[in-house]
């Protein structure tokens, strides 16, 4: 962790004291709730699900574990609601980047480029590898799994939606499509399987949101 963050979360920690020994605004809870995600993130990336516990992350967060499990109830509920976050902000940022964007090549590399670093990032990586086996053991996170997936996809969707109003394109199924494009970006999940020295440079990452491009729109031409 960066002396940066590290600050930051002194700082946040000090704010959050005051917080916890008065009555909390709505504005005040949701400070509290935003913060104990953050640390609880760091943490489980850190030392994974398994030897991860709400007494360390509480006393990394310099709260009491009864705050933590009055929010969350047990450590199962902390961790989805870590992942859950995580999703809603990249749905967000999505959602963001696409406001009065037309598909054409030029967005399509952008939006590809977005996906693949995002995807790429060493925490994104390390924490789908920390939630794979816990899908198996956790039957709520196996559950929002899927929700989540087809979430995540939805902004993807309705960008791509829009080249079913172009003259030349047509995609029968923008779901496949777009579970087509995503796939395409990051490789799959190949590099899941690899360790960290293997994930792709910037070079290469370009190179393939460039070919993927041309792919999609080729295969999706209609003459």
């Amino acid at each position: 962790m960066t002396y940066q963050k590290a600050s930051q979360m002194t700082n946040d920690c000090k704010k959050l004291k005051k917080v916890l020994t008065g009555r909390p605004t709505r504005q005040d809870s949701e400070a509290l709730h935003q913060h104990l995600l953050k640390i609880a993130s760091v943490y489980f990336l850190e030392n994974g699900f398994q030897a991860s516990s709400i007494e360390g992350i509480a006393k990394k967060a310099q709260v009491s574990k009864l705050t933590i499990y009055r929010q969350y109830q047990n450590k199962n509920n902390l961790f989805i609601a870590v992942i859950q976050a995580g999703v809603k902000q990249y749905i967000d940022d999505i959602r963001d980047w696409s406001k009065n964007k037309t598909v054409n090549a030029e967005s399509l590399y952008e939006l590809g480029i977005f996906i693949a670093t995002r995807w790429f990032s060493l925490e994104n990586i390390r924490l789908m590898r920390i939630t794979i086996p816990e899908v198996q053991r956790i039957q709520e996170l196996s559950d929002m799994i899927n929700t989540l997936m087809m979430q995540s996809r939805q902004p993807v969707e309705e960008f791509l939606e829009q080249l079913n109003q172009q003259d030349g394109y047509h995609l029968e199924n923008v779901g496949t499509a777009t579970i087509q494009f995503i796939q395409l970006c990051v490789f799959g999940h190949y590099y899941l399987l690899r360790d960290e020295s293997y994930l792709p440079n910037t070079e290469q990452l370009q190179d393939n949101i460039q070919n993927t491009v041309r792919l999609f729109l080729n295969g999706y031409r209609t003459f």
